[in-house]
């Protein structure tokens, strides 16, 4: 009787673990593009979705990576950022307290003011000196077919857990 709780535990656990790696991937953090919100090494849990808002963390594929940003604006918003690099929608400052350094990235080839295509999300890393993004016409806009989900959580390191 002991043996067969023990194989009924053990399917139970291999279920949910088929369910939460299905439709709640985990992804280890590649780089500093989001310090100080996500460092290099952190595993964050990725909801697969495709309904997000502005200030939203997502995970989407480019260039056969998986890479994290913040999501800024979304298909039809004009993004600007004035010379203090102070980011503006629709001609609304983003309230984004969780920026260290407003320096700009030296290799930022994008026009401003710009408009997001349809489609499309305007996306920054929070460690704005250093993250490649859309401001770089490399990366440019994410189209929506692109996007994994949007980051729900940090898991690791533990001392460090965040919900989002």
């Amino acid at each position: 009787m002991k043996r067969h709780g023990v194989f009924i535990s053990l399917i139970i656990v291999c279920i949910v673990l088929f369910i939460i790696t299905t439709f709640m991937p985990f992804y280890v953090v590649e780089g500093s593009s989001m310090s100080p919100t996500l460092k290099e090494d952190d595993v964050v849990c990725i909801k697969k979705t495709k309904t997000f808002h502005s200030g939203d963390l997502i995970a989407f594929q480019s260039n056969n990576k998986m890479l994290v940003r913040r999501v800024i604006a979304l298909g039809g918003d004009k993004v600007n950022i004035d010379q203090d690099g102070y980011v503006f929608v629709n001609d609304k400052k983003v309230n984004d307290s969780y920026v260290r350094s407003r320096k700009d990235n030296p290799v930022r080839d994008e026009v401003f003011p710009y408009t997001v295509p349809t489609g499309k999300v305007f996306v920054l890393g929070d460690n704005r000196s250093s993250a490649i993004d859309s401001r770089m016409r490399d990366l440019g806009c994410v189209d929506n077919k692109e996007i994994i989900g949007k980051v729900v959580m940090k898991v690791y390191p533990i001392t460090h857990f965040s919900v989002y």
